[in-house]
């Protein structure tokens, strides 16, 4: 999360309540008795935990994806201490590789060019895209590919933004990336409604200028692509006198070079959704995570994030809840990780050996998770 929201402006669900939790670990959810029909590419199961990332405390806005069958993770951010604590932030420029639902992670020898996070990230199958992002500095205008190589990973500079942004979201459609939203500065309350592309055929190619979102400028919002078009979820904006107002805006852009249209909203607003958000075979998008509301209180106090996720079915426009998040409760609120499963915002989605998987994130104010977890897709 950007450092003014991060630091002042602690959010919580609106309904925020401990939910009881397996003892193997898996949220039972009986998901076929809520949506008998609506929904059948979920099955009605458990999420289950994978092994953690190898790092005690985890990471928030990192990239990942799926290469070459193995799960890749990289950049994002984590605090030495919790804010209160006066803590800093550190930056990530490992990248770790899971090659298997009952394997560990490993740590490859390649690194990014940059230690950064937050970045507007999308994966194809082949390769991470991941664009602008936050470093020591501020927010970053460089864009990469990463790809494996030789036994290894390589990352391949793309052209340049045409400025700096972070905290905004990506999606791949066709050949070409997406990017939506975002601030120019860490600090910054003025998100941009601005959205451009980059055909990732051309070696030569610069960023175009889409259609700008109808609504307001969003940080943090959520992305996701049918594979024909682009979708975007939720997201912070800003009111005249300077204050945050979540969102429960969605919207769809057909085609690059289209005009976006308004979707209907998300039952709730829900800002830092887990992104990319995955669209399942029947058609279906699920978000997962962020939450809904401004917390004021004090900052050690912070309650989490929402349980609850959402399905929107695309061809017939309506929402509908899904299965909720793991969550066994807050761990030790003086240290900057916590074990978990809780449910999480600023996480990396991917669907990889047909499970929807989603990558540490941050579970608390100033607070990461190294936990991974994963929901059983039906064969």
């Amino acid at each position: 999360m950007p450092e003014t929201l991060e630091l002042n402006l602690i959010t919580f669900p609106m309904h925020f309540r401990p939910v009881p939790f397996a003892a193997h670990f898996g949220l039972i959810a009986a998901f076929a008795l809520m949506n008998p029909s609506a929904h059948s590419a979920v099955p009605a199961s458990d999420w289950v935990v994978l092994n953690s990332l190898p790092d005690p405390i985890g990471y928030a806005g990192m990239a990942a994806g799926v290469i070459g069958g193995r799960l890749v993770a990289t950049g994002g951010t984590q605090w030495s201490q919790p804010v209160w604590l006066k803590g800093t932030r550190k930056f990530n420029d490992e990248i770790f590789v899971l090659g298997g639902l009952d394997q560990k992670w490993q740590v490859s020898s390649a690194r990014l060019p940059v230690a950064s996070g937050h970045f507007a990230s999308a994966a194809s199958g082949q390769a991470i895209y991941f664009a602008g992002g936050t470093h020591p500095g501020g927010c970053l205008a460089t864009a990469y590919e990463l790809r494996a190589e030789g036994g290894g990973y390589v990352t391949r500079r793309l052209a340049d933004l045409p400025k700096p942004i972070g905290y905004a979201a990506g999606a791949i459609v066709g050949n070409r990336f997406f990017l939506i939203g975002g601030v120019p500065d860490p600090t910054s309350t003025q998100p941009t409604n601005e959205v451009w592309s980059l055909d990732l055929s051309s070696p030569t190619a610069r960023w175009d200028r889409e259609a700008d979102l109808p609504g307001p400028g969003l940080l943090v919002p959520a992305a996701s692509s049918s594979g024909t078009s682009v979708f975007v979820f939720g997201g912070m904006a800003y009111d005249a006198a300077g204050q945050p107002v979540p969102s429960a805006a969605a919207y769809h852009l057909p085609k690059a070079g289209g005009i976006w249209e308004r979707l209907p909203d998300i039952p709730q607003p829900r800002v830092g959704i887990n992104t990319p958000c995955p669209v399942l075979t029947d058609g279906t998008v699920w978000l997962i995570g962020g939450y809904s509301e401004v917390w004021r209180g004090a900052q050690r106090e912070h309650p989490g994030f929402a349980e609850q996720t959402y399905f929107y079915n695309i061809a017939r426009r309506t929402w509908a809840t899904g299965p909720k998040l793991p969550n066994v409760g807050a761990g030790d609120r003086d240290v900057s990780g916590d074990v978990g499963p809780l449910p999480t915002i600023g996480a990396p989605v991917a669907v990889w050996q047909n499970h929807v998987t989603v990558v540490g994130g941050e579970v608390r104010i100033s607070t990461r998770t190294p936990s991974v977890i994963a929901w059983p897709l039906s064969q």
